[in-house]
């Protein structure tokens, strides 16, 4: 809720100001699940520390793409009209780094983020959704 909130409110300007609100909405909600998962499967706190890792990772690389699609996507598939962040003067990531820029990050924060879950049993699932997420057309 504190993402969202900053998000609406405040007017995000810089990198730093979107990271914040991506890791407070997004990041947030998916670092959630990721760590009951960890709870319930009886984890240690250094497991549940990769996990929120993974999860903060995977929930910018997420919203960088969703930014980037907003630029580069069909609307048809994206199921939302393009360009509505432009028209709005929404600043977004794509707005700061451009479209090259974004795919890098998406990339470094995809790497990052398998590499943080790579030791632990079963990381193939989480890898496998962090590469369908950064990939992602809608």
């Amino acid at each position: 809720v504190a993402g969202q909130v900053l998000d609406t409110l405040h007017a995000p300007a810089t990198m730093d100001d979107l990271r914040e609100v991506h890791a407070l909405k997004t990041g947030a909600m998916i670092a959630a699940a990721c760590r009951i998962g960890v709870a319930a499967a009886g984890g240690d706190a250094a497991m549940e520390e990769a996990a929120k890792a993974y999860a903060l990772k995977v929930g910018l690389a997420f919203q960088i793409r969703d930014d980037l699609l907003d630029v580069i996507g069909d609307e048809a598939v994206f199921g939302k009209p393009i360009g509505s962040d432009a028209r709005e003067g929404k600043c977004t990531c794509a707005t700061l780094l451009g479209v090259e820029g974004c795919e890098r990050e998406i990339r470094r924060l995809t790497d990052e983020a398998c590499a943080a879950i790579a030791a632990y049993p079963g990381s193939a699932f989480l890898t496998e959704l962090a590469e369908t997420l950064a990939s992602r057309s809608k």
